[in-house]
C-alpha cells in the first residue's frame, strides 16, 4: 500500500477551526476561541550607527494566540565599540519593540560565557528545557 505524502501549504483564515482543534490538543483549554484567526510573525533588524554601522540586532516575534514570544536571533557589536553601551542600547530597543507587540518572554542563545554574562547582566535568566535543533537543509 502506497501512502501519498500530505499536501503542505500556507494556512489561511479558513483553516481556523482545524488549527484551533490541534492547538487545543497541544495546549488544552488555554487555546480558546480567541486563538487565531491569524498567526502574527514579524522580524526586525536594528542597527547602531549612522555612517558606520557599529552594531546589529536581528529579532523575531511570534504569536499564534498562546503566549506570544520574541527571539533575539543575532546581536553583534564591532570590537572597537564593545563596552560602550551599544549592545545594551540595541537590546533595549529590541525589547521595547517586542513588548509593544505583546511578547511575554524573549529568548536568546548565548554562544559563549562572555555573551551569556552580557545577557545575564541585562536581566535574562538561564533556562533549560526541551530545546532541540536540526540543520534546515537535512531531510526529515
Amino acid at each position: 500500500m502506497t501512502t501519498e505524502p500530505p499536501i503542505i501549504r500556507e494556512a489561511t483564515p479558513a483553516d481556523r477551526a482545524g488549527i484551533q482543534r490541534l492547538l487545543r490538543e497541544l495546549h488544552g483549554d488555554s487555546a480558546d476561541s480567541t486563538t487565531l484567526p491569524e498567526i502574527r510573525q514579524q522580524a526586525r533588524t536594528f542597527v547602531a550607527g549612522d555612517d558606520e554601522i557599529r552594531g546589529l540586532l536581528v529579532a523575531t516575534f511570534v504569536d499564534y494566540g498562546h503566549e506570544p514570544y520574541g527571539v533575539l536571533e543575532e546581536l553583534v557589536v564591532d570590537q572597537a565599540s564593545r563596552g560602550s553601551g551599544t549592545g545594551s542600547a540595541l537590546l533595549a530597543q529590541c525589547k521595547s519593540w517586542l513588548g509593544a507587540l505583546g511578547a511575554e518572554v524573549v529568548f536568546v542563545s548565548a554562544i559563549d560565557e562572555e555573551a551569556a554574562d552580557f545577557y545575564l547582566h541585562a536581566g535574562f535568566t538561564r533556562c533549560t528545557g526541551p530545546w532541540l535543533w536540526a540543520a534546515a537543509d537535512q531531510p526529515g
